[in-house]
């Protein structure tokens, strides 16, 4: 079964950390399923890996909780990204660690819910609730005041390493992992795996006596310094911490994202407008909305127009006699008695 965390084994097969790498509460599997192999864990200390975009916000509430009654020392590492309810879930550490380039984004709790005004009312209320316990375990952890936290929330923050630990949702920042490119020579075109094979197959070279046409390799002291990371690298770094790494071209190339701080709101967006479509069951629907650049409130819109168009329409109005009868004629069923269901409200971050 796919899932969204990893049980990573020591050399004696038993449970020594676990990755959190996708969308939390996907695919079936549960924060329950979570915390049963956290416990499986041998040792006063365990590790938690996380890059995620969040997710179920009562599941990261559920990690968080139970990380902090576990009885362990708790080290979190933010591999790339811990948004939304990884970034509720990261807050358990007693210790959390993010190499300079990771991000960390915080916002309100959102939810999708359709009914009547009541029902929506009723959604708020609940939505408010849960902000107020985020508010509570952000505020906890650093420092800050209820209020601080409450702007921070409603301005959807996203923040680089150096800027988590600034303000005090990380304990440490560490050197970016060094990265090394690897590949399966059978994917190479037929020509690209002769040229290697061909390489491979070669002689070693002597060093202290290479051939005259050799070209000689400059010392590391005369070779020029990297260059900084242009524009498009800290697009292609941000869309790939989102998980969305297809529209980092588009976003790289887009004139109205004239600074970061518009492609982190234009990232930020796409992956709310990502996970509207997902809870809606309307996947489809987001690659056309991201890459027209639509605003969450568009999207919303066009969401609630697929999901109108999908519903069976059933006419119960009474038919019209065609014997003629006297006194008071059939009414029609009240609207209400239409509904054959009610989509119950599901809350997500």
């Amino acid at each position: 079964m796919r899932t969204w965390y990893i049980v990573n084994k020591a050399d004696d097969g038993t449970p020594k950390s676990l990755s959190i790498m996708d969308d939390i509460g996907a695919y079936g599997v549960s924060a329950k399923s979570f915390l049963n192999d956290l416990k499986a864990v041998r040792g006063d200390t365990v590790d938690i890996e996380i890059n995620s975009p969040g997710g179920d916000v009562f599941a990261g509430l559920a990690i968080y909780n139970g990380l902090r009654h576990s009885g362990k020392t708790i080290h979190v590492k933010v591999l790339g990204l811990a948004a939304s309810a990884a970034s509720l879930i990261a807050m358990a550490g007693d210790s959390i660690e993010m190499p300079e380039n990771a991000f960390l984004m915080i916002h309100n709790p959102w939810s999708f819910a359709m009914g009547d005004a009541n029902e929506m009312r009723a959604t708020a209320d609940v939505l408010d609730k849960i902000g107020t316990g985020l508010v509570a375990t952000y505020a906890k952890r650093t420092g800050k005041s209820e209020d601080e936290i409450k702007s921070l929330l409603d301005a959807e923050t996203w923040m680089t390493a150096q800027e988590a630990l600034d303000a005090g949702f990380a304990t440490k920042v560490t050197a970016a992992a060094q990265v090394k490119a690897s590949f399966e020579l059978e994917r190479l075109p037929e020509n690209v795996r002769a040229a290697y094979q061909a390489h491979q197959d070669a002689p070693d070279i002597d060093p202290e006596h290479p051939d005259a046409d050799t070209p000689a390799v400059l010392p590391p002291s005369s070779q020029e310094p990297p260059a900084d990371p242009t524009f498009a690298d800290q697009v292609q770094n941000v869309a790939a911490a989102a998980g969305l790494e297809a529209y980092a071209a588009l976003w790289a190339t887009d004139t109205k994202l004239a600074d970061m701080d518009a492609v982190k709101a234009r990232v930020a967006e796409a992956r709310e407008i990502q996970a509207l479509c997902k809870v809606a069951g309307q996947a489809a629907l987001a690659d056309g909305l991201i890459r027209n650049a639509s605003s969450l409130a568009d999207a919303r819109q066009q969401v609630f127009a697929a999901l109108e168009a999908g519903q069976e329409h059933i006419d119960t109005t009474p038919k019209a006699s065609t014997i003629p009868v006297q006194g008071a004629q059939p009414t029609g069923v009240k609207t209400a008695a239409r509904s054959g269901r009610r989509r119950p409200a599901r809350s997500h971050r």
